[in-house]
């Protein structure tokens, strides 16, 4: 195994870690509605494919192979989806001195929305093998588009309350609810592009 193999195996522990405490201590907060954030979800997707990175990362199998990077690039995309929303986002428009306790201050909020995009685009870009394929995007976007699409369903059949104030339906006008999507889709399309060729450059 070379120094970048190694480096990508030691960056995905410590990932995989620092998410794993991040998950558990917000589960040990008792907050009914962990599944419905994003952020949660893409946490626990980077966790997933830090696991699976670790445990497959040196396999000859192509197809295994091809699938550890799918499975990467779907972590990395997203998490770094959260840390683009919650900087660019939440911070500017909401950042009361409350929510920015919440956000970066907090145990899991620190590890979900700094720590751990940080140390899995590092990874990702410079010492891990990424997808190759443009087919690759409709990876991260497909899946966002299934998150907001559970969303808007869940919230307009009263069913759960909004994560995320973009999507309560009875309080937006039904463009703005369909620019916040689209909107959304092209900020996850254009970070799963910038990392794919930032991999690809660095190799």
């Amino acid at each position: 195994m070379n120094r970048r193999n190694d480096t990508a195996l030691v960056l995905n522990i410590l990932a995989f870690l620092f998410g794993g405490i991040g998950i558990i201590v917000r589960v040990a907060r008792d907050i009914p509605d962990f599944w419905l954030y994003y952020t949660q979800l893409s946490n626990v997707a980077a966790v997933i494919s830090s696991a699976i990175y670790i445990a497959f990362h040196s396999t000859r199998s192509k197809k295994l192979a091809a699938f550890v990077r799918g499975v990467r690039y779907l972590g990395v995309c997203s998490l770094t989806m959260t840390f683009m929303v919650v900087m660019c986002i939440f911070l500017p428009f909401g950042g009361t001195p409350a929510v920015m306790e919440r956000l970066l201050l907090h145990v899991n909020g620190v590890l979900h929305h700094l720590v751990c995009p940080v140390i899995s685009v590092v990874s990702y870009v410079w010492f891990e093998d990424g997808v190759k394929s443009r087919r690759a995007l409709l990876i991260p976007v497909g899946a966002t588009a299934v998150y907001a699409f559970a969303m808007y369903a869940l919230n307009f059949l009263r069913l759960a309350p909004a994560p995320y104030p973009f999507f309560a339906v009875y309080e937006h006008p039904l463009w703005e609810i369909v620019a916040w999507f689209f909107g959304l889709l092209a900020l996850v399309a254009g970070i799963a592009v910038v990392l794919r060729v930032a991999n690809l450059k660095s190799h």
